[in-house]
């Protein structure tokens, strides 16, 4: 596989993906919001205003960031859009009709990549599932109950 920007892993199911196209678009929105909001609310152009808008367009930019990693399967980037989401909606609740179009795209984006069908996409490399949890030996491998201990004679030792 070419490693590009947008490259499209092959397993990515369709909800990711259009939980990402919502995502760069919601990101779109809220970068070109914030930079109205700022020339609308000031005619100077001090230079705190200046740097205000730089660092919302980076901040814009680091979110941005998440969107792609997290079309790229990413679990935290997938919950650091959900908190990144969370704030700018405790944020907007009384900015009008566009702060409401942000949540509701932030909140439909989100609940597309915590569906049943999109959770495989972001579970840990490697990780199997089983209808009980995860399947494997866990993270200090097998247990010692599994392993026989030569000091302790079991019941097929004892005959």
């Amino acid at each position: 596989m070419t490693s590009t920007l947008f490259t499209r892993r092959p397993d990515r199911p369709q909800v990711v993906t259009v939980s990402f196209v919502l995502w760069l678009v919601w990101v779109a929105v809220c970068l070109v919001a914030t930079v109205l909001q700022f020339v609308a609310g000031t005619a100077t152009t001090g230079l705190g205003t200046v740097l205000t808008v730089l660092v919302a367009v980076v901040v814009w930019g680091l979110v941005g960031w998440a969107v792609v990693r997290m079309a790229g399967g990413s679990r935290v980037a997938r919950i650091v859009l959900v908190v990144v989401a969370a704030a700018r909606a405790a944020l907007s609740l009384t900015s009008g009709e566009l702060g409401l179009l942000t949540i509701a795209l932030s909140v439909v984006a989100a609940v597309l990549f915590f569906l049943p069908s999109a959770r495989p996409f972001f579970a840990p490399s490697g990780a199997g599932r089983t209808g009980h949890g995860f399947s494997g030996t866990g993270v200090s491998g097998p247990s010692r109950a599994s392993r026989p201990d030569p000091d302790h004679a079991t019941g097929t030792d004892r005959t």
